[in-house]
């Protein structure tokens, strides 16, 4: 038997030091013995049982992965200076998608775009990348913001349209909830697994998250009252894929106006109306009026 203290201290070295990983300790407090003063202990039956309290001793949880792109710009749709239709308000995704592209084509095809401008410069052409791809010849973006078929597509036509060699459709991957091309979901896959996430970020990926808004009703049911698009930048790995539990995703939302650069937001395995799926527990551009950000699906670019 020893004080409490010194369990806590010993404890912490051990996990510290990896030499030991167990997930809990059991350890229980006797009281009124020893003079009256507590007497912790590993061993039950050490004290009457009905003076014994059973704690539960956590380990420390230890960093596992993580990883940033840190290059990747943060531009709000929201920027008096972008002047985007409607004061951006339904812009996000042409800007989500900005923030990758225009650190992604390369300089023989935008040689202003890259490398020795100076912000003014950098700024001016990714709001120009941003406008295009939003106009009625990409994605279309309209009072209802953007739909993934409609990102896809834009996506798939502006980069054939860069004459980048290496480029094809197939090099566009979505997974999630909504209706898309075949040659985009081949899979059909109506998940976009936070392992498949993590994968991408690992793989250097551009990945567009598409965010649903919902508010719970009287009935219990979640309705879905908007939606958004944000650029995922990273992530980090505490805990087991399999729970869910210390989770974290890195992104960069166009809708944090005067928030710069990356946003760490938990994300956890939830139901939706009975369908598993992963939420977002309380992003900065979620409404007020909002309960609950899912994750309805995402983009993945590889090039």
């Amino acid at each position: 038997m020893v004080i409490a203290k010194r369990i806590s201290c010993i404890l912490t070295l051990l996990l510290a030091t990896g030499l030991i990983s167990v997930a809990s300790a059991d350890i229980y407090r006797c009281q009124a013995e020893l003079g009256g003063k507590a007497v912790f202990t590993d061993n039950r039956y050490a004290c009457h049982l009905a003076a014994a309290t059973s704690l539960s001793v956590k380990p420390q949880v230890l960093r596992i992965e993580r990883k940033l792109l840190a290059e990747i710009p943060d531009l709000s749709q929201r920027d008096p200076a972008a002047d985007f239709p409607d004061g951006g308000r339904k812009y996000c995704a042409p800007v989500a998608v900005s923030n990758s592209l225009s650190t992604l084509l390369p300089k023989a095809d935008l040689p202003e775009m890259m490398g020795g401008l100076a912000n003014t410069r950098q700024f001016e052409q990714q709001v120009e990348i941003a406008r295009t791809l939003g106009s009625a010849d990409y994605m279309a973006t309209g009072d209802r913001g953007t739909n993934p078929r409609q990102l896809l597509q834009g996506v798939d036509l502006y980069l054939e349209q860069q004459n980048l060699p290496s480029y094809h459709s197939g090099q566009l991957e979505y997974r999630g909830q909504r209706s898309v091309p075949r040659k985009y979901n081949p899979t059909l896959d109506k998940q976009a697994e936070l392992p498949w996430l993590i994968s991408g970020i690992q793989q250097d990926k551009h990945i567009w998250v598409n965010i649903g808004w919902y508010k719970t009703q009287a009935n219990g049911k979640q309705k879905r009252i908007g939606g958004h698009w944000v650029t995922l930048v990273g992530y980090e790995k505490l805990g087991s894929l399999k729970d869910s539990k210390g989770e974290y995703l890195f992104i960069n939302d166009p809708a944090t106006r005067g928030i710069e650069g990356q946003e760490q937001v938990v994300v956890k395995a939830a139901k939706l109306n009975g369908r598993h799926g992963f939420q977002l527990i309380n992003p900065a551009s979620k409404p007020k009026k909002a309960d609950m950000a899912w994750v309805e699906g995402a983009i993945q670019l590889a090039l």
